[in-house]
């Protein structure tokens, strides 16, 4: 989904550039979100609970309030976060369980 990037060659006197830093960003926040659990449309209809980064879904349902029942009870049990998108691939609603 998102590339990562890694800061490989920091200086090792005096500020890092702008470029370091960013990728350094990039490289927290795309770690951190690799733990999530999306509801997405189906390729072919339907709707699809996939784990962030992964090429095959774990499940796919007929109905979109099936596949949120499903995603919230593997999102809670394995402690990720949990995003519903609409049809048109934006996010809906997210969940991260803090409140449960």
């Amino acid at each position: 989904m998102g590339r990562k990037r890694i800061v490989k060659d920091p200086p090792k006197r005096g500020n890092l550039t702008e470029s370091q830093i960013q990728h350094a960003v990039e490289a927290v926040v795309y770690g951190l979100a690799k733990n999530t659990h999306y509801v997405i449309r189906g390729d072919n209809g339907g709707w699809d609970v996939k784990r962030r980064g992964a090429t095959k879904s774990l499940r796919h349902f007929d109905t979109k309030k099936d596949a949120v029942a499903y995603g919230q009870q593997v999102s809670r049990n394995q402690n990720t976060e949990f995003v519903i998108c609409h049809k048109n691939g934006k996010v809906q609603r997210t969940n991260n369980h803090d409140s449960d």
